[in-house]
């Protein structure tokens, strides 16, 4: 049996599972077509291949609690990138994601820095309550 040992690579990207903020839920099969879409979309544009695992998830903050899910990947043995052309990739694919989906933010992390996507700074999901 072979072995290949690479540097870990590691990022998480959450999305919500309602499109915008209304209660229009984005079912799981959907939330793949749209991620296998983006992944060819991804591999034509910079010829890299993202695999990707989809976890549903909650994020619960402040009164809100918004069905979720996560979308992993990590450096791929089998196929390695340098790893500025996978945070590009990540990156491009994540923003590909939030126009199909109809989201305003998403957050990605890496385990060296956390990105914010925004699309208007202004909007907030309703459940959010801070109390005055």
């Amino acid at each position: 049996m072979k072995h290949k040992t690479i540097e870990t690579f590691r990022a998480v990207a959450t999305f919500g599972a309602k499109k915008g903020y209304s209660e229009e839920m984005i079912p799981i099969s959907d939330f793949k077509k749209a991620v296998t879409s983006a992944q060819k979309e991804i591999n034509e544009k910079l010829d890299i291949k993202l695999s990707a695992k989809i976890s549903p998830c909650s994020i619960i903050f402040s009164g809100q609690d918004e069905p979720s899910y996560d979308l992993s990947f990590i450096q791929y043995p089998k196929f390695p990138y340098p790893v500025t052309d996978l945070k590009n990739a990540i990156l491009q694919l994540c923003e590909n994601l939030m126009e199909k989906l109809h989201q305003n933010r998403v957050v990605i992390v890496y385990d060296d820095e956390t990105i914010m996507l925004e699309q208007n700074e202004d909007q907030l999901d309703p459940g959010i309550n801070f109390p005055s």
